[in-house]
């Protein structure tokens, strides 16, 4: 069954267009100016999943103004939200769904 996935994402209260394209070196991007994230439509569902994720982070942190600071490099944090901050969280809330069902 092929996965049906929406054309927008609401992000801090802005419409992000999602498209699946031909990407040759990279699983996805995100154009800040246009207000798109796109995914190399090549890719397994999963891995479109994972990447939809990464780049709603990249484009969350530039949305929020904290992409444009001098000082920041963008990359590491979006990596550690994805490796460490993300598995910590969703295990959480499936405790909380378990210990409260």
């Amino acid at each position: 069954m092929k996965t049906k996935w929406p054309k927008t994402i609401l992000v801090a209260g802005r419409r992000v267009k999602l498209d699946f394209v031909d990407l040759d070196d990279t699983f996805g991007q995100y154009k800040h100016d246009l207000k798109i994230i796109e995914i190399n439509k090549s890719i397994s569902d999963p891995e479109k999943l994972l990447t939809i994720r990464h780049e709603l982070m990249e484009a969350s942190l530039l949305l929020s103004g904290i992409g444009f600071s001098e000082r920041y490099e963008q990359e590491p944090i979006v990596r550690c939200m994805e490796e460490i901050f993300f598995p910590a969280w969703d295990a959480f809330v499936k405790r909380i769904a378990k210990d409260n069902a």
